[in-house]
């Protein structure tokens, strides 16, 4: 088998932040880091073909950030790194033992705490950093791509005895079992590996709530450097995880998620990578990289006809946590003061495409499961690659065959952010497949 010839770099720099900083999802609850169970990195890889097109992704342990400081980010990293806009990728491994990263999508008017904003600040300086330190990095690789499976993932959403719809494992409901991984192997002996798979990175905080870690693609970045070597870089990027939990933590039989330990934690890390090393004794597929890449945005639409009157918040406002009191304050006072409601949330989405046999979708935001099957089907493409919680956190995006269901992804989840508090209307499916089909014909045009 004749092995492609491309180029390749790739670095990481930490990006653990100082204790004291509000711990990320947990939506407005203001917990504050207490300590250090494992450091937090943001990881870059760029790939070039023999056309010297580039595409550049970079995986970071954070819950995820906002447009309003992604956007300009890769504007800046595509700048200084040569990457065009369309082929920077942010991907969020969306642990939720990282910092809040993601404040101002909170409804809240509290002040974002000075010392989050520097965070932030250098954080983007580090990101610039680790784009240009992986360019300058580039070396010719020949790229192999490899296809395995993992049961890792369960999904998260099933009846309780009331009928309704709350989180809770379903072991009959979507998740993705495809596992992708890219093995990048460099002529002077370096090699890095690139993962995806789609499943919610919430171990740490049922065990250590104030702690910060990257849970377990940290997990698994480790036991696979005692596997292939410690200088091997081992990247993970999210997949479709908004509404997969790990199977781990799954008490079936009581219909419920059990509290976790630090033992689940290493269970899950070391399924994966154990599913990850499965897939790298596979024979692979050699990829000739013609690198081209596309996005755009859509408008996912709030049904404001399903908003909770003003008597709702003001309860909400009035119980004794604190989430509910910052949720249901800020509702409360917006509606009472007969405030605008936002009527859509704009959501990125793009495509890469990595060569003639690959290519990859993305979504912007906590993406549900579903959503695999149904790109596949537009772009007919029962191969294609797709990766949630990519460039901002909007939100989450279920399908047209989950809105009437509700449950949290539906409704709860739209009510902890400034976008909300209605839950998408049907038709969201019309609108995504439009906008991915245009790009796919963006795509066909720019070869």
């Amino acid at each position: 088998m004749r092995m492609a010839r491309a180029r390749a770099g790739w670095a990481q720099i930490e990006i653990t932040p100082s204790l004291g900083l509000p711990m990320g999802g947990r939506g407005m609850r203001l917990t504050l880091g207490a300590s250090v169970l494992d450091p937090l990195y943001a990881q870059a890889t760029v790939l070039e073909d023999t056309h010297g097109n580039r595409t550049l992704w970079v995986s970071l342990d954070l819950v995820g950030v906002m447009a309003s400081l992604s956007a300009p980010l890769c504007v800046e990293i595509a700048a200084y790194a040569g990457v065009s806009y369309e082929a920077v990728i942010l991907n969020f491994a969306h642990t939720h033992s990282g910092p809040m990263s993601n404040y101002e999508c909170y409804p809240n008017d509290q002040p974002k705490p000075a010392a989050l904003q520097a965070y932030e600040d250098q954080l983007k300086e580090k990101l610039i950093q680790v784009a240009c330190d992986a360019v300058q990095a580039l070396r010719p690789v020949t790229v192999t791509e490899h296809r395995g499976t993992s049961d890792m993932g369960i999904n998260r959403r099933n009846r309780n005895a009331a009928g309704e719809m709350v989180l809770a494992p379903d072991p009959a409901g979507t998740y993705n079992r495809d596992l992708w991984v890219l093995d990048l192997a460099a002529d002077d002996g370096r090699r890095c590996v690139l993962f995806s798979y789609g499943c919610h990175a919430v171990i740490v905080y049922g065990y250590a709530y104030d702690s910060l870690s990257a849970d377990y693609p940290g997990v698994c970045r480790r036991q696979l450097h005692a596997e292939l070597g410690q200088e091997v870089h081992c990247q993970f990027i999210q997949g479709l995880a908004g509404n997969v939990r790990p199977r781990t933590l799954a008490a079936v039989e009581e219909n419920q998620f059990r509290k976790s330990s630090p033992s689940d934690l290493e269970h899950t890390g070391g399924q994966l990578v154990e599913d990850v090393l499965a897939a790298l004794g596979t024979p692979g597929k050699a990829l000739d990289l013609e690198i081209r890449a596309v996005s755009g945005w859509f408008q996912a639409r709030r049904d404001l006809d399903q908003v909770e009157p003003l008597v709702y918040w003001q309860a909400m406002a009035a119980r004794d946590d604190e989430l509910s009191q910052n949720t249901g304050r800020y509702w409360a006072d917006r509606i009472g003061e007969g405030k605008p409601l936002a009527h859509a949330v704009p959501w990125q989405v793009g495509l890469i495409r990595l060569s003639a046999e690959r290519t990859i979708a993305w979504f912007a935001g906590e993406a549900v499961a579903e959503w695999q099957a149904h790109v596949r089907e537009w772009l007919q493409d029962e191969r294609l690659v797709v990766w949630g919680y990519c460039q901002d956190l909007p939100g989450y995006l279920p399908t047209d065959e989950l809105i009437p269901e509700g449950g949290y992804e539906v409704r709860q989840s739209s009510t902890y952010r400034k976008t909300g508090p209605g839950p998408l209307a049907v038709g969201v499916n019309a609108h995504a497949r439009a906008r991915f089909l245009a790009l796919q014909r963006q795509l066909e045009s720019n070869r």
